[in-house]
């Protein structure tokens, strides 16, 4: 059986498949080659049977079948490569794995694949295979060709629904983390000189700290302002030269100013 209908089941049946593929992949397509591949041994192992067989009964001759073992063990080894031969697709990366005596793995990432190319010959169309050509924005991947995919037209729906469609963000999440939002406080502070300046009126005490006063509160007094007469200006005259003198008189007795020593 070439293909599984329930990708998940072949890689669970299939050792060496489990070893490839990831605890946490979402496998959609696990299929083993199509059978196309074992025709050219077969017929040619029918063919030297066939020879060897009449060589054998006109020459009467036995070790003419020797010619046909290198033949069987041919056919034997192509079946056993065919057998180990999967390709895998996951959610993640597609896997060729292929080799009876050496195992090997092709990879390649979905990120990589920007295209994929398909074909189908006439031989394929005929016996239901397809070719798949992957294209990837970079160098040359390893893998990069597939040929005799069997089911080609659902495996190709399928491999287009992996590869190009998008994808819902994980629950751990794909995206970036968002920036934390800025949440105002409920009562913002104040900011310093915008508090209401208390008009305090002639003759009322001023208000207590912490308690705006308002113009509603203390209403502009509506007294007349004091006169200044000439007698107050020349007291102030007076006041004003008499400090002055003092200090003319001060400054004669040290010398001048004094200016302090930065070095004493």
């Amino acid at each position: 059986m070439s293909s599984f209908a329930d990708p998940e089941l072949a890689v669970r049946r299939h050792r060496h498949l489990r070893r490839y593929v990831l605890a946490g992949e979402k496998v959609t397509v696990a299929t083993r080659l199509h059978w196309s591949k074992l025709v050219e041994p077969v017929v040619t192992t029918i063919a030297v049977t066939m020879l060897v067989a009449w060589l054998h009964s006109t020459t009467q001759v036995g070790w003419v079948w020797i010619l046909w073992a290198p033949v069987v063990a041919r056919l034997v080894l192509r079946w056993a490569e065919w057998h180990y031969e999967w390709f895998v697709a996951t959610d993640k990366r597609l896997l060729l794995s292929y080799g009876f005596i050496i195992h090997k793995v092709a990879m390649m990432p979905m990120t990589k694949v920007t295209d994929m190319g398909y074909t189908r010959t006439l031989m394929g169309q005929l016996l239901g295979y397809g070719r798949f050509v992957m294209e990837s924005a970079g160098q040359d991947q390893v893998l990069r060709q597939i040929d005799r995919v069997p089911d080609a037209d659902q495996t190709y729906r399928t491999l287009c629904d992996t590869i190009f469609s998008p994808k819902p963000p994980s629950a751990q999440g794909d995206q970036p983390p968002r920036p934390p939002a800025i949440v105002p406080s409920e009562r913002a502070a104040r900011r310093p000189g915008t508090a209401e300046i208390p008009v305090v009126a002639a003759g009322e005490p001023a208000p207590a700290t912490g308690s705006p006063t308002t113009l509603e509160d203390h209403p502009t007094s509506t007294a007349e302002p004091a006169t200044v007469g000439p007698s107050d200006v020349l007291r102030s005259w007076r006041r004003a030269r008499r400090r002055r003198s003092g200090r003319d008189d001060a400054e004669e007795s040290t010398g001048g100013t004094t200016v302090p020593d930065p070095f004493l």
